[in-house]
């Protein structure tokens, strides 16, 4: 069992929009997961299955991918190595940091958007409390996303839908997209922090999220 008391159905979801100051279609071609300036092979990925706590209702599967120098610090952090939790806070902070990644969750079942955003402000507030963003960041997030997800209001996310954030050092791309390959929505943000909110989101102590990715971080090896 984790020594981190999940919280309900939001932190099972583990997402978070972090987008500070989006602006609208950003184009370009869509994020994606073999990205060529993104590692492959060992200590380079993550990947889960959330489930509903309690319950255990597949959510949503999730997949990590990082790049080459934080590939390389994984690799010195955990090679030879256990799961334990001191290393599990190490590879966290690095994940965190990491200059490059993709994160995509692809959903296996409809969820509203209203659900979402609860599971946005719950997140948020895990974040916060963990001291990986202020309660300033956290506020203005939580107040904004309705609006910035208003695209999605009546629809909400349906099953094989996938949700793609691309992180890089000056920016935040979030994308949305239909199991028909159809772009639902496409934000980019280039404030400090904002790529940080996100890793944060995934990597935050009591979030569903941290140990399975981690787990299956030292297990890809």
């Amino acid at each position: 069992m984790s020594r981190n008391t999940p919280r309900s159905f939001a932190a099972a979801l583990g997402l978070t929009a972090v987008l500070l100051a989006p602006a609208l279609m950003a184009g370009g071609a869509l994020p994606s997961l073999d990205a060529p300036e993104l590692a492959q092979g060992p200590y380079s990925s993550m990947h889960m299955l959330l489930q509903k706590t309690v319950l255990k209702i597949d959510v949503a599967t999730v997949d990590v991918r990082v790049d080459r120098p934080t590939q390389a610090h994984f690799a010195e952090l955990a090679r030879g190595q256990q799961y334990s939790y001191p290393l599990d806070a190490q590879l966290a902070s690095a994940a965190i940091a990491a200059p490059h990644a993709v994160v995509q969750m692809q959903f296996v079942r409809d969820v509203p958007l209203n659900r979402w955003i609860g599971v946005v402000r719950d997140n948020l507030e895990l974040a916060r409390e963990a001291g990986l963003i202020t309660r300033d960041i956290e506020q203005k997030v939580s107040n904004a996303i309705p609006q910035w997800f208003a695209p999605l209001a009546e629809r909400g996310y349906q099953k094989n839908d996938r949700l793609i954030y691309s992180v890089t050092p000056d920016t935040l791309r979030t994308v949305v997209v239909s199991a028909g390959g159809q772009p639902l929505l496409d934000l980019s943000d280039h404030e400090a922090g904002a790529r940080r909110v996100v890793m944060a989101s995934y990597f935050a102590p009591k979030s569903d999220t941290r140990e399975p990715l981690i787990r299956s971080l030292l297990e890809k090896r």
